[in-house]
Order: structure tokens, then C-alpha cells, then sequence
């Protein structure tokens, strides 16, 4: 079913010009490819189109934010959900995918390099520089690398590129053509990997997302679940884009209700509460449901 697209309203500029922007077509919950068209969401380094759209159809994800919260869970059960974390979680677990916004070099060199974690990154990143911050076993002994690295994102593996756009727009975000992390500066600031990651989990066809570590607070104690200095004004932009975000998000959950994209915090003393409670452990309970015993299901005669 062809439909008319609402364009973003102020696409990043680097991202756009990194690619050309094809057309689509949405049918029923999730965008396709139809016969010669590209579809506009996901590609590789060298442009190539990767149709992941609906991929995950009706799936349920954790998506793993960056709240000091994390480190009271038992993670383990994990291993057997999918998982997406942002930034630099995959320090405290590796998932199966991440999602970054800002430049490459503040996070890990491991993550780049890790064919196991599937990377979404802006289009623009692709030439950017990393940074090697790798602790390295060698002949002599462990090795602290601190230095640039010779590779850029594009040279990574499992690498996702994806175009933004920088203007909050609540009744299309769901449906504009790139994916919106917030606000430029100039209609108010605001932008946060957590936006984005809730657009491309939507877009991949996921349709039961449960958030951890979403604490919405900040403070020089209360920073991150991995280490990461936070001075006094990156604490105050923090909140100020919190701020934003409760009240983003609270504008977008009745959108993503009617849509059928429901979404749960794990945290009870989270701050953020545009999406309703659910214990962590009713979470890996509900969200493997279908799965049933794997490991005790029958295969004999089959």
C-alpha cells in the first residue's frame, strides 16, 4: 500500500549529503522494499542498502541505557533476550547491537572492532577517526593503548549507517523518512542517543521494548554504569536534556500506543515516567513467553 511519507523537517546536514535519499513505502506496521526501490532507513560504508526494516517483526527488545541503575541487575539472564545498549554500555554488557549519535572517537575502539555487536552509527561517522583506548595482552604484558587509531568507523565491522534530522516533531515522528534524535540548537537544544535508539528499534520491527537503566537523574555521584567523568555543566546539560525528553516522550507514548509499539521502564525510582512500570524480572518472563523451554523442548521424531 503506497502512502505519502512526511519529510523530516530538518534533516543533519552531514548525514544527507552522505547519501542521496531514496524513496519507500510503508505496508501495515512496517516499511518494505517494493520492486527497484531502496529502501531509506540502514546501509553499509559504501552506500550499499540493508533491508532490515520489520526484520524483527512483533519482537520484544531491552534496550539498555546508561543509568547507574544497571549495575543492580542481574545481567545474566540476558544472554538469552535481545539487547541494545548506547555509548559506551557495552562496557558493562555486550548486547547485541548499539546505538551512537555523537562522534566516534569518545567510544570504545573494542566496540567498533566486535563483529558481534552490530553497530548503528549516522552516515556521516563513516570517515570519521576512532580513538584506541584497547587494554591489549602482549609478550611483555598488559598494554594500555591511549592514542588515535589508524581506522575510521568505516573500517569496522558490522557497521549500520542511518541519515537524522535534528527537529522534534511529535506526529511524524513515527513515520518521517530519518530518524530524529531531538533539537538542534536553535528550536531549543535536546538531542539524545535514547531518541534515536527508540526510532530504529521501532523502524527494525520491534514492537515490546523494557528500558533499563533510564534513571533520568545525574549527579557527580550518580553518573554512569561504566566509568565516564561528567563535569558540573556536562551534569547540567544532562538534566536540562531529561527535561526534554519527559516531556518528548510523554507526547509520543499515546502515538506509540495507537501504533502498537508499546513500551515498559524497569526502573520503579526512575524519573522518567512516560511509559509504565514493569518489574525487571516480569520483563525476561513476558518477553520470552513464546520461546517456552528451548533447552527441554522435544526434537526427537522431527
Amino acid at each position: 500500500m503506497n502512502q505519502s511519507i512526511p519529510r523530516s523537517l530538518a534533516r543533519d546536514s552531514a548525514d544527507a549529503t552522505a547519501l542521496h535519499s531514496p524513496v519507500w513505502r510503508e505496508e501495515l506496521d512496517a516499511p518494505v522494499r517494493g520492486m527497484r526501490e531502496q529502501v531509506p532507513f540502514f546501509y553499509t560504508g559504501a552506500g550499499a542498502v540493508l533491508p532490515l526494516e520489520g526484520l524483527y517483526r512483533g519482537g520484544h527488545a531491552f534496550l539498555m541505557a546508561n543509568g547507574p541503575s544497571v549495575k543492580d541487575l542481574d545481567l545474566d539472564p540476558l544472554r538469552r533476550r535481545w539487547v541494545m545498549t548506547l555509548n559506551n554500555g557495552p562496557k558493562t554488557y555486550r548486547g547485541n547491537a548499539n546505538c551512537i549519535v555523537d562522534d566516534p572517537s569518545r567510544f570504545s575502539l573494542s566496540i567498533w572492532l566486535d563483529p558481534t555487536i552490530q553497530k548503528f552509527a549516522p552516515m556521516s561517522h563513516f570517515e570519521k577517526p576512532l580513538w584506541d583506548n584497547r587494554l591489549l595482552t602482549t609478550e611483555h604484558g598488559p598494554e594500555q593503548r591511549w592514542a588515535p587509531a589508524n581506522l575510521k568507523v568505516g573500517d569496522c565491522p558490522n557497521v549500520v549507517g542511518y541519515r537524522r534530522n535534528e527537529k522534534f516533531h511529535a506526529p511524524r515522528w513515527l513515520t518521517e523518512e530519518t530518524i530524529n534524535w531531538g533539537n538542534h540548537a536553535k528550536w531549543g537544544g535536546g538531542r539524545s542517543v535514547l531518541l534515536a535508539s527508540l526510532r530504529i528499534l521501532n523502524v527494525l520491527g520491534f514492537r515490546s521494548v523494557y528500558l533499563l537503566g533510564a534513571d533520568f537523574e545525574m549527579s557527580a555521584e550518580k553518573r554512569y554504569h561504566f566509568d565516564e567523568g561528567r563535569t558540573d555543566a556536562a551534569v547540567k546539560g544532562n538534566l536540562s536534556t531529561y527535561a526534554k525528553l519527559q516531556e518528548w516522550l510523554a507526547e509520543l507514548q499515546p502515538l506509540f500506543l495507537k501504533s502498537g509499539y508499546h513500551i515498559w521502564n524497569c526502573n520503579e525510582r526512575s524519573l522518567l515516567n512516560a511509559f509504565p512500570f514493569m518489574p525487571y524480572e516480569d520483563a525476561l518472563e513476558r518477553s520470552g513467553l513464546l520461546l517456552g523451554d528451548p533447552e527441554r523442548e522435544r526434537t526427537d521424531g522431527m
